[in-house]
């Protein structure tokens, strides 16, 4: 008895220095804190310092300031304990005592097309699979309420597993932008401590439009047409696929993490005259493809075996082309190298 009690009480404790330092739920009154006072005006790379509270210590931090116009926010991190890892679909901050290819203790922000409330469901369903969660409206000090959800408790076992997860879902007039916090749990007091201060200062901030001059590259995950099977016998899109600006990244969502595949070579993104994209790439053996933005529905990638424009409508190929797929897949983090082996 005095086992489980004492269990309960360190997972209780580690839950709500993850969550955010026992922040009061929105609707809630919240206790003054110290740490980054973000604002408007800062620019991105900029550093200050600031004052914040680690396990009853007063610490000293560096902060740097980020704005990403691509997935849409900004906001101020460690940058003495973190390293940024900047992507065209996402910003990612890892621990700078992790493995940078395959950490464990690490937040990241994506854009999701969802409005809030549907790309809660979508992430609380994927981790509902492996998690006892917690999904509850909250109060961030910059991006205001928010959904917030828990995830640190196993499936059916009522203990704390090795990684725990929160994900806070931020409304945006153009969907909503997803921040995840992963952590092992025997960091979750000291990580959960500066995680709460960084997110405090996230803001929603209008996303770049597409432009000739600057074409954006594609944001999220998108998903084949054409579905395999799993060993279980479930259907599942053939590939899940992710670009950067130099990289098409193939693989697979899979109890929530996107394993890696394979990637081909980027050679040219421009505008069509529609306003989507073009999109020219090559596999590793030299076969040169295009996926386009559909004139109809900007979230569905035309394939084409082929780069040349006069040839696509004998080189269309269905089953190849992508839509985007949900909140869930977006927020999965990458497992395996993302380069390009084009």
């Amino acid at each position: 008895m005095k086992k489980t009690l004492f269990s309960f009480v360190l997972t209780a404790a580690l839950i709500l220095s993850l969550a955010g330092c026992g922040k009061a739920p929105a609707g809630e009154p919240q206790a003054a804190s110290s740490g980054p006072a973000a604002g408007p005006g800062r620019q991105d790379g900029e550093r200050f310092e600031a004052a914040i509270v680690i396990e009853g210590m007063e610490e000293t931090v560096l902060y740097e300031h980020i704005r990403n116009e691509t997935v849409g926010f900004e906001m101020d991190y460690d940058c003495e304990q973190f390293t940024r890892q900047s992507r065209s679909d996402r910003e990612r901050f890892v621990s700078v005592w992790d493995d940078p290819d395959e950490p464990t203790n690490y937040i990241e922000v994506t854009y999701s097309p969802q409005d809030a409330n549907a790309a809660a469901a979508s992430v609380g369903e994927t981790l509902s699979a492996d998690y006892e969660i917690v999904t509850e409206p909250w109060e961030l000090d910059r991006a205001g309420s928010c959904i917030r959800i828990d995830a640190s408790e196993v499936k059916g076992g009522g203990y704390m597993p090795d990684l725990l997860q929160t994900v806070y879902i931020i409304p945006a007039r153009d969907g909503s932008r997803i921040a995840a916090a992963h952590c092992t749990a025997e960091s979750a007091e000291g990580f959960g401590r500066r995680v709460a201060y960084m997110m405090d200062t996230l803001a929603v901030v209008d996303r770049q439009d597409h432009s000739p001059e600057n074409p954006q590259p594609l944001t999220g995950t998108w998903q084949t047409a054409s579905v395999g099977y799993e060993t279980d016998g479930a259907a599942a899109p053939e590939y899940h696929v992710r670009f950067t600006d130099s990289a098409v990244i193939y693989g697979h969502v899979k109890e929530g993490t996107f394993v890696f595949d394979h990637s081909d070579r980027i050679i040219r993104i421009e505008e069509t005259a529609a306003g989507g994209l073009r999109v020219q790439a090559e596999t590793a053996d030299g076969k040169q493809y295009t996926y386009q933005t559909c004139e109809s529905d900007m979230d569905i990638l035309e394939y084409y075996e082929t780069w040349r424009k006069e040839d696509f409508p004998d080189m269309y190929r269905g089953g190849a082309s992508l839509s985007r797929s949900d909140a869930a897949a977006d927020a999965a983090p990458m497992n395996g190298a993302p380069g390009a082996t084009g």
